[in-house]
């Protein structure tokens, strides 16, 4: 059984007709009655009433006229869904990025992503920027955002946008109102990590490292939004990103200083993927407007990976 018989079986009901099937498939009329000859010698029973002059299906091929149609609209569908595929409308994007940017930057990007093109799956993980690296060079993702990347001529590396990093204070400390501080002074104060992976505590270790102090760690929080509230509460300040507080910096109930004692402290969001990664046209398209979405000409601070 092939699709050419089943067509010819399908033509044959709709038109009524093997010489008017013959005709309107571009085949003979013989053609068409040896595709159906081989057809219900397969199925084992007849598709036609062969002694009535006009032509009739059997019960059995009324059965498998249903079926015929099926099989053959589901051809087109998955021809369809291939074209869609290849046109990057239609597939699946599996991407793993560090939790400030997957939680405060990547949502607008990915409302618009999915309002053009509805029918690409867009799978978000969320972990350490260590991690990420092993995740897309074992390809066990497509796509990683990392706070910054290894050098390492396996991976693809391509810059999207330079993150502020700050002190955050509540709006009662006594540099909320100037916005101003030395660092010197923060590290006397109680501090509220942000997360326990080694990247990122390397990193706010090299920002004290810059004034020979060591942060007064009292609370060490997984979730940056603990991390906010437990500031708000007076309870200490901690060094973010600002994208990660900008809705608390909008509402005055956490502020971020300018240092006066250290150089402005800033991280480059950077896309990585594997340089040898087969990219669907989906997965290359995604990346084109990602790219297209944020300045990827921003300068940062080098930095430890995060």
């Amino acid at each position: 059984m092939d699709l050419k018989q089943l067509e010819a079986f399908k033509k044959v009901v709709e038109t009524g007709s093997f010489t008017k099937a013959a005709a309107t498939l571009f085949v003979t009329q013989p053609a068409i009655s040896h595709h159906i000859q081989r057809l219900e010698a397969e199925i084992g029973q007849a598709l036609f009433e062969r002694s009535r002059p006009q032509l009739k299906l059997t019960y059995t091929g009324e059965v498998f006229y249903i079926y015929t149609r099926r099989i053959l609209n589901l051809v087109e569908e998955s021809k369809a869904a291939v074209r869609d595929i290849s046109a990057g409308e239609q597939g699946r994007i599996t991407m793993a990025a560090i939790g400030t940017s997957a939680i405060y930057m990547l949502p607008d990007f990915l409302y618009r992503f999915r309002q053009r093109h509805p029918r690409v799956q867009v799978v978000l993980l969320t972990v350490g920027g260590e991690e990420i690296h092993t995740m897309v060079l074992e390809d066990q993702v497509d796509l990683g955002i990392v706070g910054s990347h290894i050098n390492t001529s396996d991976l693809e590396t391509i810059p999207l946008f330079e993150d502020q990093i700050r002190p955050l204070v509540h709006a009662h400390h006594p540099a909320a109102h100037s916005r101003r501080a030395l660092l010197a002074d923060l590290a006397r104060e109680p501090f509220i990590q942000f997360g326990s992976w080694k990247g990122w505590k390397n990193y706010v270790g090299s920002i004290f490292g810059q004034i020979d102090a060591v942060p007064q760690e009292q609370f060490q929080v997984d979730s940056i939004d603990a991390v906010k509230r437990l500031v708000e509460r007076g309870l200490g300040f901690t060094i973010a990103p600002i994208a990660a507080a900008q809705d608390e910096i909008n509402a005055g109930t956490l502020v971020p200083l300018e240092l006066d004692d250290i150089p402005p402290v800033s991280r480059q969001i950077v896309l990585v993927y594997r340089r040898d990664k087969y990219m669907t046209r989906s997965i290359q398209m995604f990346i084109d407007e990602l790219i297209a979405a944020y300045d990827k000409n921003a300068q940062a601070t080098p930095f430890p990976e995060v």
